[in-house]
């Protein structure tokens, strides 16, 4: 009976968080630094997407946050923008050389979280 109070409660808490980082990451574009766009590689958490855009934004980078994780990242959709890429706690051999492989091919993305 806990169970789906505790899950409302928690949803409540991600969209306060997620509307504060938003209201931070507005913020941080009136400051000098570069544009780079978060997104999401076959993650289930989006608040924590958010959160890592949070960070990179502390670092300096002035981000966007594509709100939905991708189930396939296909950089040459976002020509022109840095992609910071958020992979969970965990990213997975494949997906490691594929951002390498990227990169490689001059693509300006990075993966978070490191």
């Amino acid at each position: 009976c806990q169970q789906p109070t505790l899950q409302a409660l928690l949803a409540i808490l991600d969209g306060v968080l997620i509307n504060y980082i938003a209201i931070c990451l507005a913020s941080a574009r009136k400051k000098q630094g570069k544009d780079a766009l978060v997104v999401g590689w076959n993650i289930q958490d989006t608040t924590r997407l958010w959160l890592e855009g949070w960070i990179a934004s502390q670092q300096g980078w002035r981000i966007d946050v594509l709100a939905h994780s991708l189930n396939q990242l296909r950089p040459e959709l976002f020509e022109g923008r840095t992609l910071l890429v958020w992979c969970g706690e965990n990213r997975t051999s494949a997906q490691q050389q594929q951002l390498t492989s990227w990169q490689e091919q001059g693509h300006d993305i990075f993966p978070l979280g490191i």
